[in-house]
């Protein structure tokens, strides 16, 4: 579906981030990963993906503050940025629009849902 891509999760707990992974790599997405939104935000810089996924609850920089950060970045303003939580009521996914996310995605994560954002973001 997106051989030669590459997407960046960020997510402090690690079990989120291995499943994450697991589905993006059946897409055929190369996977980088992060524990927080600052930790993110550098390997963005560094060597900006195709696409990011990030939760947002998270220390040191949660995903909100990644969105803003990602946004007003020139170099990064074009990446989709997909928020992931378990906050599935309006006034978050709101809030993550808001900062910037391009979509957002329930947890736990169904993958038929997931594969549709990325080709919708991706427009594979």
């Amino acid at each position: 579906m997106v051989t030669g891509k590459t997407a960046l999760v960020v997510d402090d707990y690690h079990s989120m981030r291995l499943t994450l992974k697991e589905h993006l790599q059946g897409f055929g997405f190369s996977v980088m990963e992060a524990e927080n939104g600052l930790q993110g935000l550098e390997m963005a810089r560094k060597d900006p993906p195709d696409i990011i996924f990030t939760d947002i609850v998270m220390p040191v920089m949660d995903g909100l503050e990644l969105c803003q950060e990602l946004k007003n970045d020139p170099a990064l303003v074009g990446v989709p940025v997909v928020v992931l939580s378990t906050h599935a009521d309006a006034s978050y996914i709101l809030k993550a629009i808001h900062n910037g996310a391009d979509d957002y995605v329930p947890k736990p994560i169904e993958a038929p849902l997931l594969k549709k954002v990325v080709a919708r973001l991706l427009h594979d």
